[in-house]
């Protein structure tokens, strides 16, 4: 069985919200822990938004900490499963339907942090969403907080037009498989993600490929749109484990700011 579905990011994470956590380890989650504690220590971080929660991973970190962790999230598909994930392990966390450029409309208080990781941002394909996005962010920050973007290299990925990526294999307790593999389209200003996945229920195989477009920006772009919105201070590095960042070598651009 063959199906090719394509559409908006919001189509696409209510469309894959259940395949999510089998092709994403929970050891990133944990890996990805003390660069998090560092920025929650030195600006004194009590409250955390993660505004692109997706299955809420790690807003369940979060709140594992002690923190008042909070996740929104535009698919609604995902915020349920958020939800159950964190019912599941008895955490304390709440999940809101949000579209991450209105976040005020939607939240009257204050964040000590608000974070938007795995690649989110490029979900916006012209700047102006970008930019209407994070100063989104920076108007749910309290004084002095600090925010966190996290997005892919893409500029790296355009440079090597490296195309297929195996993800993930995970073999079920009863023999089904699930396999995902990324499959890139280089466009001129954007990525196609298509994520293949061959899956195996009850021993019946199923055929899917899943679409999304990323905007293709460096890290002096995101640096740029992150000033505009009012940020200072800004910190740049190529992983989660305070890599200086690289043009030509990190996989990652995770920048850090200050309101």
């Amino acid at each position: 069985m063959f199906h090719h579905l394509q559409g908006d990011s919001r189509e696409f994470y209510d469309r894959f919200a259940d395949k999510y956590d089998v092709m994403i380890s929970d050891k990133r989650y944990d890996a990805d822990l003390p660069f998090f504690k560092s920025f929650f220590r030195r600006y004194n971080v009590k409250s955390i938004l993660d505004c692109s929660c997706g299955t809420g991973k790690h807003v369940i970190k979060f709140a594992q900490l002690g923190l008042k962790a909070t996740g929104s999230d535009i698919s609604v598909e995902m915020i349920k499963k958020a939800r159950r994930n964190a019912a599941s392990l008895a955490v304390d966390a709440s999940f809101v339907h949000a579209d991450f450029k209105r976040l005020a409309d939607v939240f009257d208080r204050k964040f000590d942090c608000v974070v938007c990781l795995g690649n989110s941002l490029d979900h916006e394909l012209r700047e102006r969403g970008m930019l209407s996005a994070l100063r989104s962010m920076y108007d749910v920050l309290r004084e002095r907080g600090v925010v966190i973007v996290q997005i892919r290299n893409l500029p790296k990925l355009v440079e090597e037009k490296k195309r297929i990526f195996p993800i993930h294999f995970h073999r079920e307790s009863n023999g089904d498989r699930k396999l995902f593999i990324y499959v890139l389209d280089f466009h001129k200003s954007r990525v196609t993600f298509n994520v293949v996945s061959f899956l195996e229920f009850n021993g019946e195989p199923k055929f899917e490929v899943n679409s999304v477009d990323y905007r293709i920006v460096s890290a002096e772009k995101l640096e740029s749109l992150m000033t505009k919105a009012g940020f200072k201070g800004l910190e740049t590095y190529g992983d989660f484990e305070f890599a200086a960042f690289s043009n030509n070598k990190s996989q990652d651009i995770i920048v850090a700011g200050a309101k």
